[in-house]
């Protein structure tokens, strides 16, 4: 097939920029599953001030029609195992082989001159953030806050030369009211040991949210690829979230001496209601999520942690029991228990009673020469 490739390296200021968000209309073309991010929100996370004088935003045109877009970026140096890592993010591609090692070429080259050592991706920045490929199986439909790709991305990544870094699952449980025995176990034997425990408050939303943040630099610091970021930050990814939280699906965890001791933060799979918004937020947009929320089926388990020093006490099963039974009371039978590292603990916590449905990976590329 006869192509006219043309990559672009795309200034603060560049003309070309509705191309690269263009791109999506185009790679996801009637998914009726596809959960469009609004510009605004993706334009926000490009001018991130940590990133401005650390990063490439490349875009490949086949006869002016865009068919690749990423961005290139250089990890903090101050995260754990960051030291000589590039990030490869922001990616979205047509099945155009050709168009994506132009751009991963460009990309490494970047990179090497800068002394960069090592490839991760698809990473929009840190792990806070977008990360990682869905590598199916697609038999279910996506659910909220999922990486969400075409089946053919993995292949374009492998054809390149990149290999697995990491391996994430989601499970999930079909019958949440099987394991909630087990569980009631650990609560009650937590609450023995002088645990107690207590629901997100909504009435004080940006001082809950203050807490998760110093909660969650607390307890995942220590994970591979950790970035810190400010409370500021924080705040902005989850100031929009006030709507759809349900202050009965977070739980904290405090000792017997009042101070925190963990977490779990769960909510409905409104996957399909905001998919609706296409990606706006206008009046109509809104309109629309609310009128399809009622319809969500099932309770994503989203992130549990508990600090180090009460590992292994059995809060990470009481905080499951606090958001599983009040699921069930609120019709949610089924949890999806999301993005789990496949070594992590927590991926254990289904008793059983969960399947595998759909799997992960974060690639790595190592720069030679």
């Amino acid at each position: 097939m006869e192509t006219a490739l043309s990559l672009i390296r795309l200034n603060p200021e560049d003309r070309m920029w509705p191309l690269f968000f263009e791109l999506t209309a185009r790679v996801y073309q009637d998914d009726p599953h596809y959960c469009r991010q609004s510009v605004p929100s993706l334009q926000q996370s490009i001018r991130r001030p940590g990133f401005a004088d650390n990063q490439l935003p490349l875009l490949v045109l086949d006869k002016g029609a865009p068919v690749a877009r990423m961005i290139v970026r250089i990890f903090n140096p101050s995260g754990v195992g960051s030291n000589g890592t590039g990030l490869f993010g922001f990616f979205e591609a047509v099945n155009h082989p050709e168009a994506v090692k132009l751009m991963f070429d460009e990309g490494r080259r970047w990179l090497g001159r800068q002394g960069i050592k090592q490839i991760i991706g698809p990473m929009d920045g840190d792990t806070w953030h977008k990360y990682r490929l869905n590598a199916g199986p697609y038999i279910e439909p996506p659910f909220m806050m999922e990486p969400y790709n075409p089946k053919y991305y993995t292949k374009l990544w492998e054809d390149y030369g990149f290999t697995v870094l990491a391996r994430y699952v989601s499970k999930q449980v079909p019958d949440v009211k099987k394991i909630i025995p087990g569980l009631k176990k650990k609560f009650d034997s937590a609450c023995r040991k002088g645990f107690t425990f207590r629901p997100f408050q909504k009435d004080i939303f940006t001082n809950e949210l203050k807490l998760l943040y110093s909660l969650s630099c607390n307890i995942f610091s220590n994970n591979y690829f950790y970035s810190p970021i400010s409370e500021k930050e924080f705040l902005s990814l989850y100031a929009e979230s006030k709507a759809i939280i349900n202050p009965n699906l977070i739980w904290f965890c405090r000792d017997k001496h009042g101070n925190y001791a963990g977490f779990m933060f769960c909510f409905p799979d409104y996957a399909a209601a905001l998919t609706k918004m296409g990606g706006k937020t206008d009046l109509w947009a809104k309109i629309k999520f609310l009128i399809h929320k009622n319809k969500a089926e099932h309770l994503n388990a989203k992130t549990l942690g508990t600090t180090a020093q009460y590992r292994g006490e059995g809060i990470g099963a009481a905080l499951l029991y606090k958001c599983y039974s009040q699921g069930l009371n609120l019709g949610y039978s089924s949890v999806n228990m999301c993005l789990m590292h496949e070594e992590n603990f927590s991926e254990k916590m289904d008793k059983g009673r969960g399947g595998i449905f759909r799997n992960y990976y974060l690639y790595q590329y190592a720069i030679t020469g």
